[in-house]
């Protein structure tokens, strides 16, 4: 078993990119999607990518944690998944 757990643990830190790649490469996706998808301007784009950040420290001084806003976040992910996918579905 440890040989398994070796082999595959090796494999993956051989072939799985750095996870800050990840974020380089999905923040890029979204702001382009943003761009084309909507009438949003470079500049507007890049202030709304900085007020989500900013919106922590204001979840920290009401003492939230993220578990504590996790349920909201799911159901509203799941609520705009639905509408945007009827949204492009009928366009």
């Amino acid at each position: 078993m440890k040989a398994i757990t070796r082999f595959s643990n090796s494999l993956m830190e051989k072939y799985l990119p750095d996870p800050f790649l990840f974020v380089l490469i999905l923040t890029l996706v979204i702001f382009v999607m943003g761009l084309g998808l909507t009438e949003s301007s470079p500049i507007e784009m890049v202030t709304y990518w900085g007020d989500g950040f900013w919106a922590l420290p204001a979840l920290a001084i009401a003492g939230l944690k993220a578990k504590d806003i996790m349920g909201f976040c799911v159901i509203v992910l799941i609520v705009s998944g639905v509408v945007i996918g009827l949204g492009l579905l009928f366009l």
